[in-house]
This record gives structure tokens, C-alpha cells and sequence, in this order.
């Protein structure tokens, strides 16, 4: 995700959840998401069986999200969160109160596996880097150790950028990682047969990890990773393909950029909207240039395959 960097205090962040109704959880998130500037993760209400006996799923049962933020979160900017979780349809599904912890960032890896496990997209495995796993003939598995930064392969719009890099990338390709946080969709590329990939993030921990996970996997010889959003990337383009799994508002701004960055002819993979923003980002991309081949969806989650003319 494109995040806006907090400077606070140095080795600890601030912990923000929430538990909402099912039917409220991709507004919550993306609420929790703009206010607290960074990725969130939803945690599903689900009862374990055992081991290698698979789980239950309560879909009737309220759904824990979680936010997090760099530093203390200043007592107007938690008063402000609260009021616009009485404001529309959020009003009559939260359950419960917004609670706030801090954490220190030695903890957060910690924090991470408990809710962490083998995802599996297509013939790509992502598999935590303190898990086993043997591969399944025919899988790309890819190690990860998210630590502070978005992206674990468990968020909808980063599973459908996965599905769809793989129906896209022949080989060979350079591609660009616009916003790459944990490194996720960048390293993907990479095992995918792509010949290179510059990742971006405006966030310090992002760049961080997304450096660790490329050197975790042996990617670092083909993975440039940077500071900074287009500004960062755009002067060694053109690209074959840009992965922007980030948010509307960013989709829509940097809409016009990205297609600058794109050879003719070249893909387009624009994520993390929800359903209520699709009108808006699909008309800021086709303003830009950029032919809409088709939209994702899971649940009110979107993902844009565009293409340059």
C-alpha cells in the first residue's frame, strides 16, 4: 500500500481494533486505512479443529479488523476516528468499543504469526518464513516475513493481483511495484519468470521489508527497491506491467503518471478500491488513457485490469 509516513516515537506503534458486523467490513477497513495511514488486517471469526483438520467459519459472527500506526496516536485523532464510526452505515454495526494498545516493534513479528498461514493463489504458495511447507508440483512458493508492513497475501485485492499477474506475465517483463509493502506482489513477479521489478513505498518499514523478503527469497540481484512513489520509479520506464495494489484515492491521483510509465500495449494492475469508489477510479483511469479490460471483485473489494493503448 502508498502510505503517508508518521514519524513518532522511534520502536513502538500503536495498535487500533475494531470488531464490525460481516456486512461492515470492507467499509471499516477502508475507514481504519485512511485514518491511520497504513494497511490493516481482518481477522476472521473462525474456530481451528486441529492440526491438518482445517477450520469453521462463523459468518454470522463479528469480524476483528486491525489498523495500525507508527508512534502515539494523538487523542483528537482518536476522537475523530470514533465519531466517523457513528456516521452511516457503520453506525449500527460496530460491536463492541475501539480498543487501542501499543506495541513495540521487537513484538510485532510476533503479533503477525498468530494470524499467519500458508495462502495459496493459483500456483503461487505464500508461506511464512517460520513455517514448513513442501511445495505441490507445480507451485511457486514464495517466503515472507511481512513484519511491520502490508501485505501478506491474505488481504482479497492483493489474492486477485496475485491471480492475475499469473494469466498476465509471459516472461521476461520489467515490472513496477507501486506502493510494494511487504514486497509481496514484486517477489511474485520475479518467480513468475518477470526479468526485473522496481518496488516503491513512501513508508521507511515498507522499503525495509520489502528489501528483506526480496534477499529472504534470492531476489535481490532483480528487485530495485526504493523510497518514494512515482517520482521514485517513473524515470526508469517504461514498464510492461505496474502493480498499484494501493487505494482509490491514490489509484485515481497517480492514474495519469502510471499510464506515462507503461509501454504501449502494456498491463495495469490497480487494486485496493472498494465497491463504492469503482465509478470513480475507472473513470480516472480511462481520463488517463487506459482501456479497462476488466474488474476483479471479492466481496466489495475491486481490482482493475487496464491496458495502454
Amino acid at each position: 500500500m502508498v502510505r503517508t509516513q508518521n514519524k513518532g516515537a522511534a520502536g513502538v506503534w500503536t495498535e487500533a481494533s475494531l470488531r464490525v458486523s460481516p456486512e461492515a467490513v470492507e467499509a471499516a477497513a477502508e475507514l481504519l486505512q485512511d485514518l491511520t495511514g497504513n494497511g490493516v488486517t481482518v481477522e476472521p471469526p473462525i474456530e481451528a479443529l486441529g492440526p491438518d483438520e482445517g477450520y469453521v467459519l462463523d459468518e454470522s459472527a463479528p469480524v476483528r479488523i486491525v489498523a495500525y500506526c507508527r508512534g502515539p496516536v494523538a487523542a483528537s485523532r482518536r476522537a475523530a476516528l470514533r465519531r466517523r464510526l457513528t456516521l452511516g452505515t457503520l453506525k449500527d454495526a460496530v460491536r463492541g468499543r475501539l480498543a487501542w494498545r501499543e506495541i513495540r516493534e521487537q513484538d510485532w513479528a510476533e503479533a503477525w504469526k498468530q494470524h499467519y498461514d500458508v495462502e495459496r493463489v493459483g500456483r503461487i504458495a505464500v508461506r511464512p518464513a517460520w513455517r514448513e511447507y513442501a511445495a505441490a508440483p507445480g507451485e511457486t512458493v514464495i517466503s515472507l516475513d511481512p513484519g511491520m508492513a502490508f501485505g501478506t497475501g491474505q488481504h482479497p485485492t492483493t489474492r486477485m493481483c496475485l491471480a492475475a499477474m499469473q494469466a498476465l506475465l509471459r516472461g521476461g517483463e520489467r515490472v513496477l511495484d507501486l506502493g510494494s509493502g511487504s514486497g509481496i506482489l514484486a517477489i511474485a513477479a520475479i518467480a513468475l519468470g518477470a526479468a526485473e521489478a522496481v518496488a516503491v513505498d513512501t513508508e521507511e518499514q515498507a522499503v525495509k521489508a520489502t528489501a528483506e523478503n526480496a534477499a529472504l527469497n534470492g531476489m535481490q540481484a532483480w528487485i530495485d527497491v526504493r523510497l518514494g512513489s512515482m517520482e521514485a520509479a517513473a524515470p526508469d520506464g517504461p514498464y510492461d506491467l505496474i502493480l498499484a495494489n494501493i487505494n482509490a484515492a491514490a489509484v485515481s491521483t497517480l492514474a495519469a503518471a502510471m499510464a506515462a510509465a507503461l509501454k504501449s500495449g502494456a498491463w495495469l494492475l490497480a487494486g485496493g478500491v472498494i465497491a463504492e469508489r469503482e465509478a470513480g477510479v475507472a473513470e480516472a483511469l480511462r481520463a488517463a488513457g487506459l482501456r479497462i479490460d476488466r474488474v476483479m471483485a471479492d466481496g466489495d473489494w475491486r481490482t482493475f485490469v487496464a491496458r495502454k493503448a
